[in-house]
């Protein structure tokens, strides 16, 4: 392995960069599905940018837990939507059952029984609500005065637009339970 590890990690940046232009692709779909413009991201697992070498390594590779925000068009009363992207969800299931942290990833849970998914997050989103603390197994929820909701979806559930469509139609359903309107607004040709 030491004689090719130069050729795996060209293969695992190519892979990288194939895998997150799709994911920008999805976000963008999203985003003109729900007609919510992207307005700015954020990493959530780690700093912005690794700007200096005693940062985490993480913080070079920031879309492992990653924030993609869209808002509305409407200034009076603009409707607040994210899109959470968690690649892995191999530490914050190990955090739940033990104390570890952020560099321990011989502690995250094995690659295999990880999940990769979408978390679906619409209303105040200024609220502190923590979607990605141990209750890796709630997929749905509200706050406790129901001005946000947040639904989890597998990756693999946005393969294909029809499947994607499926998904976005069920959180917008979700939503409507809570009065927040997510709509897929009606195309004209």
């Amino acid at each position: 392995m030491k004689d090719n590890l130069p050729l795996e990690i060209r293969k695992a940046y190519r892979l990288l960069y194939d895998y997150q232009r799709r994911i920008l692709d999805l976000m963008k779909f999203i985003g003109e599905t729900y007609d919510l413009p992207f307005k700015k991201g954020k990493p959530l697992f780690s700093s912005k940018s690794g700007n200096g070498l005693n940062h985490w390594a993480w913080d070079w590779i920031y879309m492992y837990c990653y924030d993609f925000r869209f808002e509305g068009k409407d200034n009076e009363n603009p409707i607040q939507f994210s899109v959470v992207l968690k690649n892995d969800s191999g530490f914050y299931e190990a955090k739940a059952q033990n104390k570890i942290n952020e560099l321990d990833i011989e502690q995250f849970k094995p690659v295999e029984t990880s999940k990769t998914e979408l978390i679906f997050v619409a209303g105040d989103l200024d609220r502190n609500f923590p979607l990605l603390s141990a209750s890796t197994k709630t997929t749905l929820g509200a706050s406790e005065d129901k001005k946000l909701v947040f639904k989890n979806y597998a990756l693999d559930c946005f393969f294909t637009q029809d499947e994607a469509l499926k998904q976005l139609r069920d959180f917008s359903n979700y939503c409507k339970t809570f009065n927040i309107e997510l709509n897929i607004p009606e195309k004209t040709i």
